[in-house]
């Protein structure tokens, strides 16, 4: 044992705990936990390289899933930080820590019911009136409107800390929108992966029966008898720091992912509308807080919440979790009372000590606070996004008296907590495998179950990079780690899925689309074709470039890029006649990578991500990784060669993607929206393109015409028919008539069609009357009837307008149709800060 101890201290030689704070993995010598000997045997077993390898893998596997977190005031998503080497606590230590956290949603559910109902914490004394009514959280437009069956805490995050000798404390409850627990679920599932033996032997509890409570739970309360209950999380959209959280949880839970404009309350019951028509909502599992849930009764200038809602929870006609107003639960000023109130409401000592709390309404502790300031440190009672912890300690004697007097105009919005050291814990520093010192805090999840209150046997560690912080928040830089609690015995796999065989009613499809999700999915579709067919012209100019010698082969690139100017709208634009081969190739460059240049490939798959990120959860995993891709790539510089090379990995993805969306989506309305953008965006950029092409050339132009073929991709079809004969009539004929190609323009509005009478579209329709005229375009005229005209350059022209008239008519159309979801909005009272 003893040779085996000093071989895992050499593992943790570059390791140095401070001293005087609890470190969760060594001893106050140096020696690591017994716990810990196992874990860190294994990774030292891994060697340098390997263990450099595996880093390397589960950033790759964060930045497949999408896994982000969006720092406020940082326009670029941040990927997920995760640290390999997870915290380990034996059952032993979980044992108490999960008593405690139980028994804390216990008692917070019992003050969340009495201050909303009997308010005999107030009668009885058991807390001043002002921690309720002044401190901020408690909402008086819910007081009482809840049935009390259903006024229940769902769920519950709390944050724990140790003191200088282990004893955890807790920091601070979070019940109004708690997060964390869809990442803690990410961080186990990318360390089994990339340790799948160390994970499978070190027998860790699942967490995976966490979420199937949560589910089951907010099912029962909702009422819905004799049908499963239509669920529905509620995010502020892709803006939010948890985003990805949010559209995760929606996809593992089987919950529709939803903003406020996707609901509307018609005579007090909540819909969502979609392009189906409204559908009742029975449950809202809310990622918004409480202040800004309806702007009808509370922030009334709020785009984050549901007008009416709480018209909608009086009459009892949906369950919102957690309850709004629970929000008083956060107040901080709580904490100065819970040990009391555990005693009044429990007959129970906290099991779990809050860290000792000071309500400055409370003229006799407000002189011990700042007669003490190395003790304290001082929070507004309620939290906000941009509240600052004052450090007493660290404030000169005027800046002392300053805060002294700030406070004293307002105590009852302010607590001091005596500061806890925290604990330290070893993380990985850059790409290497050298373990270095950070300090720690945890978060944990409990939710209510037919049994009462359950825990999520794990959390979510958060770790600053510097030992001496004394915030600890992802906003801040915090890095992640895994909560693994170590069983006794060897634990099964366990999922969503049913344990046993049980009798479902088959379906054939899903909850309704909301208009919002269409209206993505329908510029995910055209984003995606337009970014493609530029990436097509750009190659087939690009090469032409490469092989030009002859003066003519350069007049037919003059063309190209004349063309180009106008399919793109590129504002700084190829000059007439000019083949600079240097100038062009920078314009080429521009065209192409330039995120601010109106029309560039890469201008459009900004819009494209953004699409597709507010519609994640409907997207598969094969999916997003292709769409990592198409993010992240780049040509390697703005050589032709490079941007040629970046053009031909470009178009394949594209093709990957239409695979994946032609053999794996279901024929849901959803992607009948993605292909109704893909047709129509097509569509017009053939007819731009023959439009633009008869305004510089000639109909006898083959070498033009023969890169219309390239471009398009229809070359080999094109020469298994009629050789190396390149007419202008057959060209047109495979271009635009042959509903055989499936890059034709009479393809796609056949597409078209198909896609408006599944999306709920009929004769009378205004979408499918344009698509008639068009059709009958097709039936009026052909490429032979064209040809036999005595212009027919012109007679092309003219029927080319008319269908690109047509086809934005009916892209018009189907948003007014099916995308007009947000409805006007009045904003009523002030604006809160």
């Amino acid at each position: 044992m003893g040779q085996q101890t000093s071989q895992n201290k050499g593992f943790l030689s570059g390791y140095s705990p401070l001293p005087g704070v609890f470190d969760e993995v060594c001893l106050p010598n140096g020696v690591p936990r017994e716990k810990y000997e196992f874990l860190i045997r294994s990774l030292e077993n891994l060697g340098p390289e390997e263990l450099r390898r595996r880093k390397i893998d589960s950033l790759r596997i964060l930045k497949e899933n999408g896994v982000t977190y969006n720092v406020y005031g940082d326009e670029q998503e941040r990927v997920w930080s995760l640290d390999l080497f997870p915290i380990l606590m034996d059952s032993r230590e979980w044992e108490t820590v999960e008593r405690g956290l139980i028994q804390r949603a216990e008692l917070l559910d019992e003050v969340l019911k009495d201050a909303y109902g009997a308010r005999k914490l107030l009668y009885e004394g058991k807390i001043p009136p002002e921690v309720l009514f002044q401190s901020g959280g408690f909402l008086r437009a819910c007081s009482p409107i809840y049935d009390p069956f259903t006024f229940r805490l769902a769920f519950i995050a709390t944050d724990i800390s140790r003191s200088n000798d282990g004893t955890f404390y807790v920091i601070g409850d979070r019940v109004q929108a708690p997060s964390g627990s869809g990442y803690s679920l990410e961080n186990r599932i990318v360390l089994s992966r990339v340790f799948p033996s160390i994970y499978r032997d070190s027998q860790v509890h699942r967490v995976a029966l966490y979420f199937r409570s949560l589910r089951k739970t907010l099912y029962t309360l909702s009422g819905a008898k004799d049908r499963e209950p239509v669920a529905v999380l509620l995010t502020p959209g892709p803006g939010n720091e948890t985003y990805f959280e949010h559209a995760y949880l929606a996809g593992y839970l089987g919950f529709v992912l939803a903003q406020a404009e996707d609901f509307t309350v018609r005579e007090n019951k909540v819909f969502i509308k979609t392009v189906e028509g409204l559908q009742p909502v029975d449950i809202i599992f809310r990622r918004v807080d409480d202040w800004f849930m309806d702007p009808l009764e509370l922030k009334g200038d709020s785009l984050l919440g549901i007008p009416g809602i709480l018209n909608a929870v009086r009459a009892g006609n949906v369950l919102i979790a957690n309850p709004i107003g629970s929000g008083f639960l956060e107040n901080r000023a709580l904490h100065a009372y819970l040990p009391a109130l555990s005693k009044y409401y429990l007959g129970e000592e906290l099991i779990l000590p809050n860290v000792p709390t000071v309500w400055m309404g409370d003229p006799s502790e407000f002189e011990k606070v700042f007669s003490n300031p190395n003790q304290f440190v001082l929070k507004p009672a309620i939290r906000t996004n941009i509240e600052t912890s004052i450090f007493l300690s660290q404030l000169s004697r005027q800046e002392l008296q300053d805060w002294k007097q700030k406070v004293s105009l307002q105590p009852e919005r302010y607590v001091a907590q005596e500061i806890l050291s925290g604990s330290t814990c070893p993380f990985f520093t850059g790409d290497s495998e050298e373990l270095v010192v950070g300090k720690s805090v945890l978060r944990t999840f409990v939710c209510l179950s037919e049994n009462g209150y359950t825990c999520m046997p794990g959390g979510l560690v958060r770790v600053s990079t510097k030992p001496e912080a004394l915030v600890i928040t992802n906003q801040k830089g915090a890095i992640s780690k895994d909560l693994w609690i170590l069983s006794s015995e060897e634990k099964k796999d366990i999922s969503l899925l049913p344990g046993q065989l049980e009798r479902i009613p088959l379906r054939r499809k899903g909850a309704g689309v909301p208009s919002r999700v269409a209206d993505n999915m329908f510029w995910m579709g055209r984003y995606s074709e337009r970014a493609e067919n530029l990436a097509r012209f750009l190659r087939e100019t690009v090469q032409k470039l490469l092989e030009s010698e002859e003066s003519y082969e350069k007049e037919q690139i003059s063309i190209l890029l004349q063309i180009l100017n106008k399919v793109s709208g590129f504002v700084s634009g190829f000059s007439e006649g000019v083949l600079d081969f240097e100038t062009n190739r920078e314009k080429i460059f521009d065209l192409v990578v330039s995120p601010f240049t109106s029309g560039s490939i890469r201008h459009d798959l900004n819009f494209y991500i953004k699409a597709s990120k507010s519609v994640r959860d409907r997207i598969s995993d094969d999916t997003r990784y292709l769409i990592s891709k198409i993010e992240t790539e780049t040509p390697e510089d703005n050589s032709y060669v490079q941007i040629l090379e970046y053009l031909q990995k470009l178009v394949t993805l594209f093709a990957s993607l239409s695979g994946l969306s032609s053999e794996s989506m279901s024929r849901e309305t959803g992607y009948f929206f993605l292909d109704f953008g893909k047709r129509i965006e097509r569509s017009l950029f053939i007819v731009r393109v023959l439009t633009f092409a008869l305004e510089r050339t000639t109909l006898y132009n083959k070498s033009l015409f023969e890169s219309l073929l390239n471009i398009n991709d229809i070359r080999i079809t094109y020469r298994r028919r009629y050789k190396h004969r390149i007419e202008a009539e057959s060209v047109i004929d495979i271009l635009l008539f042959d509903e055989t190609n499936p890059r034709s323009l009479a393809f796609q509005i056949s597409r078209i069609k198909e896609n408006a009478l599944v999306a709920g579209g009929n004769s009378d329709s205004e979408e499918v009357r344009i698509l008639s005229d068009l059709i009958n375009r097709f039936r009026d005229e052909d490429a032979k009837r064209l040809f036999e005209y005595a212009d027919p350059a012109g007679a092309l022209s003219r029927w080319l307008a008319d269908i690109s008239f047509l086809l934005r008519a009916e892209s018009d159309s189907i948003a007014k149709k099916y995308f007009r979801y947000i409805e006007s909005q009045v904003r009523f009272g002030e604006s809160y800060g």
